[in-house]
């Protein structure tokens, strides 16, 4: 998958490639993204909400078209941002 940042893109099949320094910004990048992500499904953004919570929540079809007309991205785009999150970022779960 490619990920865009406004004209950058990385190749996320080969981010072990890329410099340390690389690496950092493309997890912050996805970091940020699920947070968003988060945000937008929660009540009230100051308590964050869980991992399983966001995952239970992206069950459902308003969620994700929420979610597409926020920040247009692509359902695969939404679960690869959870996935990796919960699988390389430590304190989001």
């Amino acid at each position: 998958m490619i990920l865009n940042d406004n004209g950058r893109e990385y190749d996320l099949e080969k981010i072990d490639s890329y410099s340390v320094y690389t690496q950092r910004t493309i997890r912050r990048l996805i970091y940020l993204r699920y947070v968003g992500i988060r945000d937008l499904l929660s009540d009230c953004c100051c308590q964050k909400v869980k991992l399983v919570a966001v995952r239970k929540a992206i069950q459902e079809e308003k969620n994700i078209d929420r979610i597409k007309n926020t920040f247009g991205y692509t359902l695969e785009e939404i679960n690869f941002y959870i996935d990796y999150a919960d699988d390389n970022i430590p304190m989001v779960r």
